[in-house]
């Protein structure tokens, strides 16, 4: 027999824990003396101390453990609930990759490590895209939303079997107190595949330019930023849909970096 310090050592548990699933009728001492009120562990006992621990780390509840080791539960029952704490995890683990992401692009802007070109003035052509939209109210929805709405426009595409005539565009037009952003593909006079929309970007006659060329997108927003700023020191004025230029992504074939023109149209 083990004392309850002795099982709780080698169950890796507090004793205070042992107690309470004593409390619970989780774990119940083989032996209390009735006396002392000591309570004593048998060496076979720690298998079920080990299984207590390792479901309650996994999330579940001990009413959930409970059941789940005294058959309360199906085994059908028990898949589904693994199941479903599987997605859990991996609905967390994504959430603190993007917040980790976050924190990257944070620092970035703090220390700014962007990697810009010179700034240019100069003036921009008018395009005809096909694309999908989104009012953005958040400024951390542009991330999550561009990349699956480029996805969704180059399925349709590929779908009708158009061919592109240049490259990608993100366009960010400001509407009221949120913003349109707007995934597009050029594809010259090839019919609008079905589930796009056909529009016309305008020419401007002077735009502020500069060139982002990165291994991720996470200093974007500081060189959105730097750009503006410049503008600014030139004495100019946002004048226009903003647009980001892709002329090289990790994406396309032989792509191993991000390479945008940011381009921004001024007064």
């Amino acid at each position: 027999m083990l004392s309850i310090g002795e099982f709780a050592r080698l169950a890796g548990v507090s004793v205070r824990m042992l107690r309470h699933y004593d409390h619970l009728g989780l774990l119940t001492p083989e032996r209390v003396d009735p006396w002392s009120g000591y309570r004593s562990y048998g060496v076979g006992q720690l298998e079920r101390a080990n299984r207590i621990v390792a479901l309650k780390d996994l999330g579940f509840t001990l009413d959930q453990v409970g059941r789940m080791l005294d058959g309360g539960l199906s085994q059908e029952d028990v898949a589904l609930l693994l199941r479903e704490r599987r997605e859990e995890l991996r609905s967390q683990i994504a959430a603190d990759r993007h917040r980790l992401a976050a924190v990257e692009a944070r620092l970035r802007v703090i220390q700014k490590e962007i990697p810009m070109t010179e700034y240019i003035e100069t003036a921009l052509p008018e395009l005809h895209v096909v694309q999908q939209t989104a009012r953005i109210e958040e400024m951390s929805q542009i991330e999550a939303e561009i990349g699956y709405m480029f996805t969704r426009v180059n399925e349709a595409i590929a779908a009708a079997g158009a061919a592109h005539t240049g490259p990608g565009v993100a366009i960010y037009t400001t509407d009221g107190d949120g913003m349109i952003a707007a995934a597009a593909e050029q594809i010259g006079d090839a019919a609008t595949p079905p589930g796009l929309e056909r529009a016309t970007v305008p020419a401007a006659s002077r735009a502020l330019t500069g060139r982002y060329e990165a291994d991720d997108l996470l200093g974007i927003q500081r060189a959105w930023q730097d750009l503006v700023a410049e503008g600014e020191r030139r004495g100019l004025s946002v004048a226009g849909p903003a647009r980001e230029v892709y002329l090289e992504t990790p994406m396309d074939p032989g792509g191993t970096r991000w390479v945008v023109d940011l381009q921004q149209p001024v007064a």
